[in-house]
């Protein structure tokens, strides 16, 4: 049995059966891996096309066998659509191989005849607009009536279609480097870049990147988590809470747009503020303290303390689906309406720790009403004492602004900004 074929499985039956995350649990496999690529391909591959792949599966097998014979289904499917490197017959015995490996050796005749009807499968398209968005795209059915029922048909196929920018963004530690230097060292050391126009470059990461990591250099930070904090404009001396604040980029980056700041950020779990203390001492930033919280227990300790409250709440994380793959595999719609309530509790406690005449800002990473406009229409609807005001960045808004994914770089972000009156 092909060693890297047992991993991917093992791998992706952790993802399917167990729910777990593809680069934590692809992350612990991959020293073992013959062919560490391959390996990573495979598994971000089928679980990318899992909308696809289940879609043309259910016509193949219209009864679905046990999950651990679906998982090898899946990636036999995957293998022999996508995969040229390997042939066919070798594609079949190996997932056959598969099954006596998953203590489903009964099931061996079955894997065996369902992956030969896959080869030379007409896989066609479904005809109606929506479900082919859905299938040809690998987007869940209840996003694509989502974005266009929101949206209308138009912007929701264009949604749909983006493909996530391929390219990693990473902006200088401008305490230390200045966005010219780093150009120039990246030149010389024969690295492409591309300027993003949000005071980083895009690149392909690689050693060196990695070390300028290392170093605290430069930080990966997407351009539209850029523009969250770019909308807060951050005042020299600002007292500043940031709520759900882990890894902390957000709050590293603060620091660098003016001085003397007081920041406390905060999440619910010690792993992840743990990450926000690490992001700190990496960029050498001394003025985060970093403490565990659960952003929707008031904290009457905070009342009208701070200037300044960034509340980056939990969300469903659609806007970057196209990084994320396997945000598609755990969320519903029943979810986000769940989140939405956690969503609406914390901004209201964000705004109570608030100074009068401080400012909230309000963000998501996704593109679903439910969590972004209608969170802040019921706030404005139920209090008096807060209103949107115009953000100052390079782009058109009234106090709030949805970002849509644009393949050149920009995430599907929501940002809102409130004064407290």
């Amino acid at each position: 049995m092909n060693k890297d074929f047992r991993l991917a499985f093992d791998v992706l039956d952790k993802i399917f059966r167990e729910g777990a995350y593809s680069n934590i649990i692809l992350g612990e496999v991959i020293d073992k891996c013959d062919n560490r690529g391959l390996v990573t391909k495979i598994v971000y591959g089928v679980v990318e096309n899992n909308v696809n792949i289940e879609y043309f599966l259910n016509k193949i097998v219209p009864s679905r066998p046990q999950k651990k014979v679906t998982t090898i289904l899946k990636l036999g499917m995957y293998m022999l659509r996508y995969l040229n490197s390997v042939p066919d017959h070798a594609v079949v015995y190996e997932m056959v191989d598969l099954a006596t490996y998953a203590n489903k050796k009964s099931q061996a005749g079955f894997v065996n005849a369902v992956l030969k009807n896959c080869i030379g499968y007409d896989y066609v398209l479904p005809e109606d607009t929506k479900e082919c968005l859905s299938v040809e795209h690998s987007v869940p059915m209840w996003v694509v009536n989502a974005y266009f029922k929101q949206y209308g048909a138009e912007v929701a196929t264009n949604i749909i279609k983006t493909k996530a920018h391929t390219l990693e963004h990473i902006r200088p530690n401008t305490k230390y480097v200045s966005l010219d230097k780093l150009a120039k060292m990246l030149e010389n050391e024969g690295v492409e870049y591309t300027p993003s126009g949000y005071g980083g470059f895009y690149v392909q990461n690689n050693a060196y990147i990695g070390d300028l990591f290392k170093l605290g250099d430069i930080t990966f930070q997407s351009p539209s988590s850029m523009v969250v904090v770019k909308a807060a404009a951050v005042k020299d001396g600002d007292n500043i809470l940031d709520i759900c604040s882990a890894p902390g980029g957000k709050a590293v980056y603060m620091t660098e747009l003016a001085k003397n700041l007081n920041i406390t950020a905060t999440d619910i779990h010690p792993h992840r503020v743990k990450q926000i203390r690490e992001y700190a001492e990496r960029m050498d930033v001394s003025c985060i303290d970093a403490d565990v919280m659960d952003a929707t227990v008031r904290v009457h300790d905070y009342f009208y303390k701070y200037d300044l409250v960034l509340a980056d709440v939990p969300c469903s994380g659609l806007g970057v689906a196209g990084k994320k793959a396997d945000i598609y595999l755990s969320k519903t719609m029943d979810g986000v309406n769940e989140l939405a309530e956690i969503q609406y509790a914390i901004l209201q406690n964000a705004i109570d720790y608030t100074k009068s005449g401080g400012v909230i800002i309000y963000s998501t990473c996704t593109m679903l009403r439910e969590e972004n406009y209608n969170i802040i229409g019921k706030t404005l609807k139920m209090r008096d004492d807060v209103q949107l005001e115009i953000m100052d960045i390079d782009m058109e808004n009234k106090g709030f602004i949805q970002l849509l994914p644009d393949g050149k770089g920009l995430d599907g972000f929501f940002i809102a900004r409130l004064r407290k009156c």
